[in-house]
């Protein structure tokens, strides 16, 4: 009897959690089945500061930013990218361009420091033929410090994403996640993550497929036409 009654509670703590995540949002009807590139994410400067208003960012200068990428990607953003992709390609595999050559184009093109996030993903897409442009930002991928039962310093994410629209510019969507791992006893907000994952410390990896997942909840799946 004691057990169902803490199964019940547990259950209800999770639905109350649930309850308060608030939806990234949408800012354009849902766009018709197009081409779609997930660009590489950017890595947010050391100065940078993350604006509650995600639009702002959007439209802040490279230079003042982002670090420039350069030659290749770092393992952040590699893997937050491939996640990205790869959680895309189970609700809009038919609109997907390859990654591997979309990343390649990327890497070849030569980014401007007084570019903006919006101003280089309409570029970038005009260059790859893409319809919408899927950006991210990366402001922390902190590896987790210890083993997964007994970490000394729990993993820390930090990522924005938006999709815009090549041909104007316009923003269809947005979205943002923020998490830093602690303990289920510090907050009943961490019950979904713990229910979820398994009690354990997570990865930086494992984390940040947890916020692909939560952010790609609001993500306006194109109607067929």
């Amino acid at each position: 009897m004691k057990t169902w009654r803490y199964r019940s509670l547990a259950a209800a703590i999770v639905l109350v959690v649930f309850a308060g995540i608030l939806p990234g949002k949408t800012l354009a009807q849902a766009p018709p089945i197009t081409q779609l590139a997930v660009m590489p994410f950017l890595t947010a400067g050391s100065s940078a500061q993350q604006s509650k208003e995600l639009t702002q960012t959007l439209d802040c200068e490279l230079s003042g930013l982002c670090t420039l990428p350069g030659a290749t990607l770092t393992h952040a953003e590699q893997t937050v990218t491939r996640q990205m992709h790869e959680a895309l390609t189970e609700r809009v595999p038919d609109q997907l361009l390859p990654q591997q050559e979309v990343t390649d184009a990327f890497l070849s093109l030569i980014k401007r420091p007084e570019e903006t996030p919006r101003d280089l993903a309409r570029r970038f897409g005009q260059e790859i033929k893409a319809d919408y442009v899927l950006i991210g930002i990366l402001w922390r991928f902190d590896q987790r410090v210890g083993e997964s039962l007994s970490a000394e310093r729990p993993a820390s994410v930090a990522f924005t994403t938006y999709m815009v629209k090549v041909a104007d510019g316009s923003l269809v969507w947005e979205d943002r996640f923020d998490k830093t791992q602690s303990a289920l006893s510090d907050n009943l907000l961490n019950a979904v993550l713990f229910f979820k994952t398994g009690v354990k410390w997570l990865s930086a990896e494992e984390l940040s497929n947890v916020g692909v997942e939560q952010v790609l909840k609001s993500f306006p799946v194109p109607q067929r036409n």
